[in-house]
């Protein structure tokens, strides 16, 4: 929907609506393969001007809201 991206857990129907460099974690994350933290923020830090630390800080709490949600596995 717009600029956003809608996750929908079809057993629960929880969901959440995720935008910006939100939308572009889950797209690294959907390939059900297990990225580790430091490759994100990497990408993060290369395709958005934010630093490592509120990277890394932005992208922890991001994955603790999609676990909180039952979106995540941990």
């Amino acid at each position: 929907m717009g600029d956003e991206t809608i996750v929908l857990d079809l057993e629960t129907s929880r969901y959440l609506t995720v935008s910006g460099v939100g939308v572009r974690l889950l797209e690294l994350l959907s390939d059900g393969r297990d990225v580790p933290v430091d490759e994100l923020v990497t990408t993060v830090t290369d395709e958005y001007e934010v630093d490592g630390a509120t990277a890394r800080r932005d992208i922890e709490g991001f994955g603790e809201r999609l676990a909180s949600v039952g979106l995540l596995a941990t």
